[in-house]
């Protein structure tokens, strides 16, 4: 029997840690997020000419631009 499962969020450890440093990895990883977030737009808006280019299919564009921003490993 198959079992599919979904791939969780990677979710670091913060025992210890002084609030400086949450502070900035708070940051660094809402600016990750906000990459993807705009790469993800980008590559929604790509014709069929500009796939081709880049060896994409309009399938595979859609199945990308399916996958949440803060889930990508």
């Amino acid at each position: 029997m198959l079992t599919l499962v979904q791939r969780q969020p990677r979710v670091a450890a913060v025992s210890g840690d002084k609030p400086a440093g949450l502070r900035r990895r708070m940051v660094e990883q809402v600016a990750v997020w906000r990459s993807r977030s705009r790469q993800l737009y980008a590559l929604s808006r790509l014709d069929d000419r500009l796939l081709a280019d880049i060896g994409l299919t309009r399938e595979a564009q859609m199945v990308e631009c399916s996958k949440l921003f803060w889930w990508w490993p």
